[in-house]
């Protein structure tokens, strides 16, 4: 009787393992599915450098010799138009500008003498007691003086000049660049005193490659320093550079943007490729046999590789193109765990990337 009940046990033993392991041979491993979506084309991008510049810069000095008396601003300082920016020492000028106006004051007193006399002569003459010679030497004194004062006035003038053209003036609104020159310093007219850019009006010229111009738009997103600014083309380029092959262009930044000269740009150029194929996560790509690549099709609960072509990737997915149909599922990641024609359970369905706009 033991020995039956012993037998008996032992049967539904064998037939528990028998039923727990057939369980758990038609389990699949668990992975995540990706669909397939069929695309009609890819835009392929390519970044592009260039530089920032003002639209105006300019290199200002003296235009005549003196000594730099006074110096009002100074490297990053923000000018306007017309304001001061530095002074030569003009107390020589001052005091040949009042020897002038003494002298003006000395020849128009003897201009307002021989105008007088000039009268009593002609007074004189009526009633015979004046010489004609003695009125032509007066009218002649008369030219004579006002001629001089001619000159006087005109070497007024230009000594009001020079005493303005003494003070260096700001050419346009900007920022002050660089200062080349310190107070007492003896400069000449050939001499760089300020370097001045204009404030706001900024540019950017980049080099185009020619098969990139037709994908060029009138406003484009332009990188400077970690900002991005819609910039507006100004020019299409009219030389071609004999050494990087590109077309200089010009485009021109918002009023408020906040770079430097020199600074550098980067532009990304978006280039559209009409040919079909499918957007795959780059986790869902592995390496084929012989340097190409492939993807694992779940067919009927396995895994079947399929070799496809790489087109284009951007980081993150993978264009491609091989034997695929869309609603296809594909093992969307850990493709280096598994091997051909294994079976798989999908436990999760990673989202479907669509059609690249």
């Amino acid at each position: 009787m033991k020995v039956f009940l012993s037998l008996i046990l032992l049967v539904n033993s064998l037939w528990v393992l028998a039923e727990v392991s057939g369980d758990t041979q038609s389990k699949g491993l668990p992975v995540a599915a990706y669909s397939l979506q069929q695309a009609k084309g890819f835009f392929q991008t390519r970044q592009v450098t260039g530089q920032v510049v003002k639209r105006q810069e300019a290199e200002i000095g003296f235009e005549f010799n003196g000594v730099i008396a006074s110096f009002y601003v100074d490297q990053g300082d923000t000018i306007k138009r017309g304001q001061v920016l530095a002074k030569q020492d003009t107390q020589l000028l001052e005091i040949e500008k009042l020897e002038l106006l003494a002298n003006l004051d000395k020849v128009r007193a003897q201009l307002t003498l021989a105008e007088q006399d000039s009268e009593r002569l002609l007074k004189l003459s009526k009633s015979n007691y004046s010489a004609q010679q003695q009125l032509d030497q007066n009218k002649s004194q008369i030219a004579v003086l006002k001629a001089e004062q001619q000159v006087l006035k005109v070497k007024l003038k230009g000594m009001d000049v020079r005493l303005d053209k003494a003070q260096l003036k700001a050419p346009f609104d900007g920022v002050v660049a660089s200062r080349e020159i310190s107070v007492g310093e003896i400069v000449g007219p050939n001499q760089i005193a300020i370097r001045v850019l204009e404030q706001g009006n900024s540019e950017v010229r980049i080099g185009v490659p020619q098969g990139l111009l037709d994908n060029i738009q009138e406003v484009m997103p332009v990188n400077i320093g970690g900002r991005v600014y819609n910039a507006i083309k100004r020019s299409d380029g009219t030389n071609l550079d004999p050494v990087s092959r590109t077309l200089q262009l010009r485009f021109s930044l918002p009023h408020e943007a906040q770079v430097y000269s020199g600074q550098m740009a980067l532009m990304t150029i978006s280039k559209r490729q009409d040919k079909a194929g499918y957007w795959i996560p780059m986790s869902a790509l592995t390496n084929g046999t012989r340097g190409t690549w492939q993807v694992y099709q779940i067919v009927s609960g396995h895994l079947k590789p399929t070799a496809v072509e790489l087109l284009h990737s951007d980081g993150q997915y993978a264009y491609i193109d091989g034997d695929l149909q869309s609603g296809v599922s594909i093992l969307a990641n850990g493709t280096h765990k598994v091997a051909a024609n294994i079976k798989v359970d999908i436990v999760q369905s990673v989202a479907t990337r669509g059609e690249q706009r």
